[in-house]
Formats: structure tokens, C-alpha cells, sequence
């Protein structure tokens, strides 16, 4: 969930003569007019500092917590690029709009009122907090809806092409998990091949014999998929990036194979299961067919975006 708004915090200690001595918190980056401090980044970060701190190599636990505070910052900036267009866009959030969007959440979970404060304690959280993290939610959510949601159409040919191809004729399915090396997107060549020495070292060990899950829980930066060890579930062709799919589909189950560079960074891919599903007829499956190219335009535009904002925003990474 998002942090509370980003303010430039201001210390202050006793010191034994009654006089005052003021601490600067350490800024983590700078966006645009706007500061992201180092407190807030050590904040997001800590519920995944846990599996990182069981890493028994100190070089490679110190290697996964930098990456790990590095991913974190860079949502941190999108989210700060975000916001500063909303206000620009001059985006507002009424409570009734905030008691729909927690309804719903609280529908989605079965949980009642009670239930879902309990759940936010546990995870040090007022109700408060959550509201204004739950408002930040939907700020972002329209200004994407407006840049980039507006922009994408999903045609008939598309949809009745996509099931033609992926569904009607080839309704092979596989079970696959990875675990995703990130490149920084400012990366010099150096680091690159870092991160691709990672990815093949992360090969090397799980080939070998070490629990795929484990190591993905361990080192793997993709949020998404990260505390269920890697696992992307069942999955057809023309979902995964093209490289990655092709992977996949040259092999056997079992097989663990890679790295393969993707997106921002590279993947050690297991390849789990692989089933047979029949296809549906197309009137069951066009609207889900729509939404799912609809979602991976979004991604693929959503990341376009934010790139171009960065660009035209100066963000000083200090972190």
C-alpha cells in the first residue's frame, strides 16, 4: 500500500546543556519540487526485509537488501510522478468514493468492519492511514485511466484473433514459475552484467538441486509473484513476454532454463506442469478476452508513461 504523503521531517534531540540540535533526515531522492526521504523507502521496504535478512552470504544479502530499496524507491518515484499529476490534472477524491472503493475490498475478502481493522493493526496501520493510502490508490488509478486508459481500444478483429489463435486452436497450458533479476533503468554496462551474473548464478543453483521456490522467496523482484516462490500459475501463449514464452514452450516440465532478458530485467525460468484445456465457446470468453488485452496494452503503455514523465520531471536519485 502507499505511504502517507511525502514532507521533509525535521528531528529534533535534547542535548544536556537544554540546547537543541537539529537532524536533517537523509532525502532518498528528489522529484522534481517534491522529496522522497530515506525513512520512507526503509518503511516500505522492511515487510520483504525479512527473507532478505535469512540470506546467509553477507555479500549477497547486502547485494538483495540494495536491490531490494531500490525497487522500492523507484515505485516510490512513479507514485510521486503520479501524484504530481493529479494535482495538475486538479483530481479530486470524495470519502463517499473512499467508503466504495474499502466496501469493496472488504467484499472481495469477506471481512466486516472489525475484521478489517484487526488485519490493519497487524500490519501497524490506522484506519486513518488507510484511507488516505486508499484515496492515493484511486488518485493514481484515474490519472492512469485518463493518459493512458482513454487512449487504448480493443477491437472485435483483436479479440476474435487472440481467441482464434490462443484459445480455439492451441489450448495448450503451462504451469511455470521465475525468479526476476531487475535491471535499474539508469543501469551502466557494469551493473547489467551484474544483475545478468546474479541471474546466472540463481541458475546454477537451482539446476543444481536447490528448492526453486526458496530461492525465488530469497531473490526474486518481482513483488507479485515473489511470496508464492515465483509461481505465475497456469499460463497460455501470447501472455508472457515473447522471449520468455518462447522459452517455455521449448521445454519439458522439470526444466529449469535461462536467464532470459525481458522487460526490465532477466528471468530464471522453471517450467512446473503442462495440461490440455478445452476451449470455451467464444461468446463464454470475449469480454475476459477483451479485459486481458486491455490490462497488458495498459502495462505495456502504463510503463511508456512514467518513463516519459521521468523525463520530463528531474528526479535526483541520492539513495
Amino acid at each position: 500500500m502507499s505511504k502517507l504523503g511525502l514532507t521533509l521531517a525535521l528531528l529534533f534531540c535534547m542535548l544536556p546543556a537544554a540546547a537543541q540540535a537539529r537532524v536533517v533526515e537523509k532525502i532518498a531522492a528528489l522529484v522534481g519540487d517534491d522529496v522522497i526521504l530515506q525513512s520512507e523507502v526503509e518503511d516500505r521496504a522492511a515487510p520483504l526485509m525479512t527473507e532478505v535478512s535469512a540470506i546467509p552470504n553477507v555479500g549477497e544479502r547486502d547485494a538483495r537488501a540494495a536491490a531490494v530499496k531500490r525497487e522500492v524507491l523507484d515505485r516510490l518515484i512513479d507514485d510521486q510522478l503520479l501524484a504530481q499529476q493529479a494535482t495538475e490534472l486538479k483530481l479530486t477524491v470524495g470519502n463517499d468514493e473512499i467508503d466504495r472503493a474499502i466496501g469493496q475490498i472488504k467484499r472481495d475478502y469477506g471481512l466486516n468492519d472489525t475484521q478489517l481493522a484487526d488485519e490493519l493493526r497487524k500490519q501497524g496501520m490506522s484506519m486513518t492511514v488507510y484511507r488516505v493510502n486508499t484515496k492515493k490508490e484511486i488518485m493514481k488509478y484515474r490519472v492512469l485511466n485518463i493518459a493512458v486508459g482513454s487512449k487504448i481500444n480493443v477491437g472485435d478483429s483483436e479479440v476474435q484473433s487472440y481467441y482464434d489463435r490462443h484459445m480455439k486452436s492451441s489450448n495448450v497450458q503451462l504451469r511455470a514459475s521465475h525468479i526476476f533479476v531487475a535491471i535499474p533503468e539508469d543501469a551502466d554496462n557494469a551493473t547489467m552484467l551484474d544483475r545478468e551474473k546474479l541471474a546466472k548464478g540463481l541458475l546454477v543453483r537451482a539446476q543444481g538441486g536447490e528448492d526453486f521456490a526458496k530461492l525465488a522467496r530469497e531473490y526474486s523482484q518481482d513483488a507479485g509473484t515473489r511470496a508464492d516462490g515465483g509461481d505465475l500459475g497456469f499460463i497460455g501463449r501470447d501472455i508472457m513476454p515473447k522471449p520468455i514464452e518462447e522459452l517455455l514452450f521449448s521445454m519439458k516440465v522439470g526444466d529449469v532454463r535461462g536467464p532470459v532478458r525481458a522487460d526490465r530485467g532477466f528471468h530464471v525460468m522453471k517450467l512446473v506442469d503442462k495440461r490440455n484445456k478445452d476451449a470455451k465457446p467464444f461468446a463464454e470468453v470475449q469480454d475476459e478476452i477483451r479485459m486481458r488485452l486491455r490490462q497488458r496494452e495498459m502495462e505495456r503503455q502504463t510503463k511508456i508513461y512514467l518513463s516519459d514523465l521521468r523525463k520530463k520531471v528531474l528526479v535526483d536519485i541520492r539513495l
